[in-house]
């Protein structure tokens, strides 16, 4: 798509339709969402600009594309500016993965609100639409853990017109048809999966549903976990508005719009990206975060875990929309003929891989914000010959024939361990075909406690499930491990209960090289604790915040690193696990032996 006023006349067009301000260097790949909606609003006829990190300290870069024609799409980007520029710990990240080079500083520290001042002094009768993950998580009244304070909706603070959140196709396509048939912005307020500010003489909507305002928040913390609590339910029933005050202002939350089914996902995933960066990076070291997933295919969207730490349900919302094979076949013959592509499919999946084509039957009155946890629900449909029958024909597909190279493919999306733990059919063909030596699960935890408070599973189920994935990897004759991923530092997890973990990783000599240290992230109920201070039910539990302990929680994670050394020997003398301690010496002293 266009990046320079030339580009643009180039297109026969005198202006632009859309401009797309985005924090990211700019990716034509549909896993940046820049280019998928991009390439969306392009496929319906529309002249869309990217505008990738512009200078933000004047308006003049702003001006460079000339006037768009309807709106501004401005977003921060793939990630939450906060994850993408800091660390769990508080510290500055020194690599930015989604600029050229991995350089840092080519974004301001809050991109939405100053992309979208800059584009306001511009062109001020613009109407500026805010998009993307960092908007759509913080809609509403929400938690910074950087500055360690509960802010109001970006939405207020970047005096926008509109906010679209969730993956926002058929918001975006709404709100142009109606600019571009000359209506104004003011007649976009009912577009579903959007936000607005309520003006003066507006009315609320009759069945709204109030939440806590800021204010109330910011005096009571209770009140945020309250808020949680109240979004939540309104969020997963069908047809619900919600307000809030912001103090001042008020934001009004439209319904999600519906989930994306077959024939429309078919058509945003065929769309015409090169999965490459802009060739202005391929001097600067092109964009880090494109690697992983240039030859990746997306089979659906959606997760209805309902993770407690996880923001899906809130941004990709729980009902899981598919595509049909035909259109991942497509997709990979596509792959296989660019001229980048060297025979491997590096992944085939979703948020969880295997919930393709899953989902409730009763969509239209459930409200669990969790269909599997704590029990999974018997209105919801399990069945794995979907994906059963999607991986088989991949696996034709990729053999060789006519002259062409076999294709490797890889399951590395992560799958849901209890959901396939009773599926030999899928097991079988995910270790006899789709993994590369290792597969990535997320137990999350050992403690029960622990992992009730995560909505995960018990410890049980993943155990089952590890043995008989060894059990379907022996059959394949194949040596493979499973990569589990762990938690530090998660709402009600202590001391006592990080060192539980330890006592089993050191028990089966696992020694994780990634660790994710818990983040409190917009829209998600542990964020939700870990403000207010306790669960659900209202009961006080352990939080921690400190940077000492959740740096001896991570370490305790990576017990087998001497430089981990004192501060946990420090705590396990103190805790009185001098057996653990002395276990993990042992293992320090044979790593010094073996060089290591």
């Amino acid at each position: 798509m266009p990046t320079t006023l030339a580009e643009i006349r180039a297109f026969g067009a005198d202006q632009p339709d859309v401009i797309l301000v985005t924090g990211d260097a700019y990716v034509d790949h549909p896993s940046f969402g820049v280019a998928l909606i991009g390439r969306w609003l392009e496929s319906l006829g529309y002249v869309v600009a990217v505008l990738a990190q512009p200078d933000w300290r004047s308006a003049e870069p702003f001006r460079a594309l000339g006037r768009p024609r309807l709106f501004w799409g401005i977003t921060s980007g793939c990630l939450d500016s906060r994850l993408n520029d800091y660390a769990s710990m508080g510290g500055k990240r020194r690599e930015d993965l989604y600029s050229p080079g991995g350089v840092t500083g080519l974004r301001p520290a809050k991109p939405v609100l100053t992309y979208a001042a800059r584009a306001r002094e511009a062109f001020p009768d613009v109407p500026i639409v805010l998009g993307g993950v960092e908007a759509s998580l913080r809609r509403l009244v929400h938690y910074d853990y950087i500055e360690d304070k509960i802010k109001r909706s970006v939405l207020v603070d970047a005096k926008a017109d509109l906010l679209v959140y969730g993956m926002g196709e058929l918001a975006v396509a709404e709100i142009a048809a109606r600019l571009s048939a000359g209506r104004g912005i003011e007649a976009c307020h009912d577009i579903l999966g959007t936000a607005y500010v309520l003006r003066q003489g507006m009315k609320v909507p009759d069945n709204a549903r109030p939440l806590p305002s800021l204010t109330q928040q910011q005096d009571h913390a209770s009140a945020f976990m309250e808020a949680y609590r109240l979004y939540e339910a309104a969020h997963y029933t069908p047809g619900v508005f919600v307000t809030q005050d912001q103090d001042p202002g008020t934001v009004v939350v439209n319904p999600p719009a519906r989930v994306l089914e077959d024939t429309d996902l078919d058509r945003v995933y065929a769309l015409p990206y090169t999965r490459l960066s802009h060739p202005s990076y391929t001097d600067r070291g092109g964009v880090p975060a494109l690697q992983p997933v240039q030859f990746s295919m997306v089979t659906h969207r959606g997760c209805f875990g309902g993770c407690a730490f996880c923001a899906i349900g809130c941004h990709q919302g729980k009902a899981i929309g598919s595509r049909s094979a035909d259109s991942i076949l497509s997709e990979a013959e596509t792959l296989r003929a660019h001229p980048d592509f060297r025979g491997t499919i590096v992944d085939v999946g979703g948020p969880s891989a295997n919930m393709y084509r899953m989902g409730c039957t009763r969509a239209e009155i459930c409200t669990r914000p969790s269909c599997i946890y704590p029990d999974h629900c018997k209105s919801l449909n399990l069945d794995h010959n979907p994906m059963i029958e999607l991986l088989e024909s991949l696996l034709q597909w990729a053999r060789p024939a006519h002259g062409r190279k076999h294709v490797n493919l890889f399951v590395a999306s992560g799958i849901r361990h209890d959901l396939a733990v009773n599926q030999p059919e899928y097991l079988n063909l995910l270790a006899g075909h789709f993994v590369g030596g290792h597969l990535k699960v997320a137990p999350e935890h050992t403690c029960s406690r622990v992992l009730d408070l995560m909505y995960k599973p018990g410890f049980d189920v993943f155990k089952a499930f590890e043995a008989k994935f060894a059990e379907a990897s022996r059959r394949a004759d194949k040596e493979q491990y499973l990569v589990p991923y762990f938690i530090s530092s998660h709402p009600g997890s202590g001391i006592r209960e990080a060192i539980q973990l330890t006592e089993y990783l050191v028990s089966r000599n696992w020694r994780p090289r990634q660790v994710q240290d818990f983040v409190p992230s917009p829209g998600t109920l542990a964020t939700a604790m870990y403000v207010a201070g306790t669960d659900m039910q209202g009961r006080d539990m352990t939080i921690v915040k400190s940077r000492r302990e959740k740096r001896l929680q991570a370490a305790l994670l990576q017990y087998y690193d001497p430089r981990n050394r004192k501060i946990i020997a420090e705590c396990l003398q103190d805790q009185g696990k001098q057996a653990l301690l002395k276990k993990i010496d042992a293992i320090h002293a044979r790593e010094r032996k073996r060089g290591r």
